[in-house]
């Protein structure tokens, strides 16, 4: 069986595209410590006990960390819930909407990027 020879530069290519999409939500460990107030619309997830909270608005002091939860607007401050910081098993930041485009460019991108590869070295007769 004979390969297109667009097959095997998009086989070659493939792997490198993946590492540098990258994919998920974006959620990492900040390195250093988080303090202060972060920027109103960073989403922070927050473990406690095996439960997340995600949140946004986020103030971090010594002794707590205190937010909105996401699916409320930055501005209600009624809505702020506090943990005390000891409590946090973990804190960490996140861009889930990147993290959506990221994802959609691995699963529709690179395959459509794949095909037009390989279909433009080979699928097209010459005239």
């Amino acid at each position: 069986m004979s390969r297109l020879p667009g097959a095997r530069l998009a086989a070659r290519l493939a792997p490198a595209a993946l590492v540098a999409l990258g994919c998920g939500a974006g959620w990492h460990q900040p390195v250093s410590p988080v303090a202060g107030a972060l920027p109103p619309r960073q989403q922070v997830q927050v473990w406690r006990g095996g439960t997340a909270f995600q949140l946004h608005a986020v103030v971090v002091t010594a002794d707590s960390v205190t937010g909105i939860p996401y699916t409320r607007p930055v501005t209600c401050d009624s809505c702020r819930i506090g943990l005390p910081r000891a409590e946090a098993d973990s804190i960490r930041l996140g861009n889930p909407v990147a993290g959506f485009w990221k994802s959609f460019g691995l699963v529709v991108g690179i395959p459509t990027a794949i095909l037009i590869v390989v279909c433009w070295s080979g699928c097209f007769p010459s005239t």
